[in-house]
C-alpha cells in the first residue's frame, strides 16, 4: 500500500467508463473519466460532453470505452459546452436565495377585505 494515490481513486467515480476522443485534425487524443452517461450525451464534468451516437461504444477491462472521432472544431465546442454546463451550475448553487414566506396580511389583502366589508355596508343600507 502505496502512500500517494492516482487521481481517479481520489474521487468515487460510479463507473470505470472511460471518453476517448480524438482530434482528427491535430491527431492529438485525450481519455477522461465519464462521471455522467445519459440518453443523449456522455459527460466527462468539466471536461466534455459528447452526443451519445456520436460514440463508437466497446467494452474493456475496467469498463465501457467511448470513442469521438471528430474535427478540431467539434472537439472544441464539447469542451466548450462542458464549460459552459459547469459555469451555469456553479452560478446556480451561488445565486440560491432562500424562499420569501408570505407575510401574513399584505396591503393587496387588506385593501379587498375593506372593499367587501364597503360593499357589504352599501348593499345592507339599501335593502333597507
Amino acid at each position: 500500500m502505496g502512500l500517494s494515490k492516482n487521481k481517479e481513486e481520489e474521487f468515487n467515480l460510479e463507473t470505470n467508463d472511460l471518453l476517448i476522443v480524438f482530434d482528427d485534425e491535430k491527431k492529438t487524443s485525450d481519455i477522461r473519466h465519464i462521471t455522467e452517461t445519459t440518453d443523449e450525451a456522455v459527460i466527462a464534468a468539466g471536461y466534455y460532453k459528447v452526443p451519445l451516437q456520436d460514440c463508437e461504444i466497446t467494452v474493456g477491462n475496467d469498463g465501457r470505452n467511448f470513442f469521438y472521432r471528430a474535427p478540431s472544431r467539434s472537439v472544441t465546442e464539447t469542451e466548450r459546452l462542458a464549460q459552459l454546463e459547469m459555469n451555469t451550475v456553479l452560478t446556480q448553487i451561488t445565486a440560491y436565495r432562500p424562499p420569501v414566506l408570505p407575510s401574513s396580511l399584505d396591503w393587496t389583502k387588506g385593501i379587498l377585505f375593506a372593499l367587501i366589508f364597503i360593499a357589504f355596508i352599501i348593499i345592507a343600507l339599501v335593502a333597507t
